[in-house]
């Protein structure tokens, strides 16, 4: 058996159609024909990590309409792979957040969130020590954004949260005054107020339809559907046969951390308020892990 450092499952990009998208036929195939199996392998040398992708042969839709025995039976036979190669944890495609969120099952899941987070504070960190900037503007739903903006807060920089319901912010920006000092601004995305020397960091889907209103605007990309951060690791994904995006490079880079710490799951992924709650020194060990791999070098030169 291969020893694998990390392991990642999608599924199909498009639906089974015709009488496999049919739910009595589609019941009887899926387990005869439609089960989770290792597709390729997945080799980052220059991380010195390997990995597999764990590849279900049904598009979202067909995985709604199976029925929940169906269902249970192929998390069963996903389970029982990480298993034959000894792997705790498993990336997923960020794209199937709520297939998963929607399923009771004891998978230990990455969607490569806290990998987001971290990458974001390193990108902030290199673009403030190259740029004069004079504001960080956090665009859209950031994920483990507490420790982010702990992080990051040490340039004493105003720092403006702009997402679509800055009301579920309240409480936290409420906590960060009150609690560290961080006095943190919160409203709409406004890309008309946006000036010269900020450095608008996105991770709202469609980021690349936002129209930057001054050319001297520093605008990093994490969204999903963002590529082009890290041209030698999206590489490695395009030969494995994997879209070289975000929604698939996250979840793999986490898990390779994870698998480098020697950590396990922090008991499922943390939405924007349960991310305070992460150990205070987790969210350091995984930068000074990915600085220990040479990860992070591998985007420092797409910074600006």
């Amino acid at each position: 058996m291969l020893e694998l450092d990390f392991a990642f499952f999608n599924m199909r990009s498009s639906n089974r159609q015709g009488l496999a998208n049919r739910k009595p036929i589609l019941d009887r195939l899926a387990p005869l024909l439609f089960s989770p199996r290792v597709e390729r392998l997945i080799n980052f040398g220059r991380l010195g990590l390997k990995g597999c992708n764990l590849n279900l042969p049904l598009g979202q839709s067909n995985w709604d309409i199976l029925n929940n025995d169906n269902r249970d039976l192929m998390l069963a036979r996903t389970s029982a792979i990480l298993e034959d190669y000894a792997l705790p944890r498993m990336g997923v495609d960020r794209r199937l957040k709520n297939v998963f969120t929607a399923e009771e099952h004891d998978l230990s899941l990455i969607f490569g969130d806290c990998f987001l987070s971290v990458l974001a504070a390193v990108l902030i960190d290199q673009t403030v020590s190259r740029h004069d900037i004079k504001k960080l503007v956090l665009v859209g739903d950031v994920p483990y954004l507490w420790p982010l903006i702990r992080t990051v807060s040490s340039h004493n920089l105003p720092i403006s949260l702009q997402n679509c319901c800055p009301k579920r912010y309240e409480i936290m920006i409420h906590r960060l005054l009150y609690e560290e000092g961080l006095a943190v601004s919160n409203s709409c995305i406004i890309p008309q107020r946006w000036g010269k020397g900020d450095l608008v960091l996105s991770v709202e889907p469609h980021s690349a339809r936002i129209v930057l209103a001054s050319p001297h605007i520093f605008h990093i990309r994490l969204d999903d559907e963002s590529s082009g951060a890290a041209p030698e690791l999206e590489q490695v994904l395009h030969e494995a046969g994997l879209d070289p995006h975000m929604y698939n490079l996250a979840p793999i880079l986490e898990s390779c951390l994870l698998a480098q710490a020697g950590k396990s799951s922090q008991g499922g992924e943390s939405n924007y308020l349960d991310a305070e709650f992460i150990p205070t020194d987790f969210y350091g060990e995984m930068m000074d892990t990915g600085h220990h791999l040479g990860m992070w070098e591998l985007f420092l030169d797409k910074a600006g």
